[in-house]
């Protein structure tokens, strides 16, 4: 008796290699076109935020050149930005520059210092809205500080007679008038009475 060889389905083995092959093909290629979309998407989004912070450095800067002008321009409240007659001043409650909307939230520390917080918020994407804040205090540096005209301390009476304020040589007359001894000739000689110049 003639025995027959047994013939395997090879048909079938190479069908599953094939769905096995293609399957890990299209996972490889679906985890590429991934990162690399998430890749544009992170670099876009990177720009967007670098572009939203200049502009919010922008905001701190033209509150710092409105309060330059008059420290008084710098009211208490929530701003807007614009270019008028050359120079920066406050329009609205917010500015807009593309798809960046910018806020300067000013409000008072004491009399001579203002609290300026500048916002700016733009639309990331349909689930997401981008926002950079940044604070910065502004000092009304014209203001004397210390009181009175002339700091309300001692006058400096330390440089030579003809450049000394007015109250120093109150102040050497008074010593002269209610010493009655001798002149103090020790020092620079700029700083010597001309007494002690015989």
């Amino acid at each position: 008796m003639k025995k027959e060889p047994l013939h395997t389905s090879q048909s079938g083995f190479l069908l599953v290699e094939v769905i096995l092959a293609v399957s890990v093909f299209v996972l490889l290629v679906t985890a590429l076109v991934g990162a690399w979309l998430y890749g544009q998407e992170s670099t876009m989004l990177a720009g967007e935020r670098v572009r939203a912070a200049l502009l919010a450095e922008e905001g701190l800067e033209a509150a710092r050149n409105i309060g330059d002008e008059d420290f008084a321009n710098l009211a208490d409240g929530t701003h807007g930005l614009a270019i008028s007659g050359g120079g920066w001043a406050f329009s609205g409650s917010s500015d807009t520059s593309g798809v960046f909307t910018r806020q300067l939230e000013i409000s008072s520390v004491d009399d001579d210092r203002k609290e300026i917080t500048a916002t700016v918020t733009w639309q990331q994407n349909q689930q997401r809205e981008g926002n950079v804040s940044l604070v910065t205090y502004l000092t009304n540096w014209q203001e004397e500080v210390g009181g009175p005209p002339g700091g309300g301390g001692p006058p400096d009476c330390t440089g030579p007679p003809g450049e000394r304020p007015p109250e120093c040589d109150d102040e050497d007359e008074e010593e002269d008038e209610g010493g009655g001894g001798p002149p103090d000739c020790t020092g620079p000689p700029w700083t010597r009475p001309p007494e002690c110049s015989e």
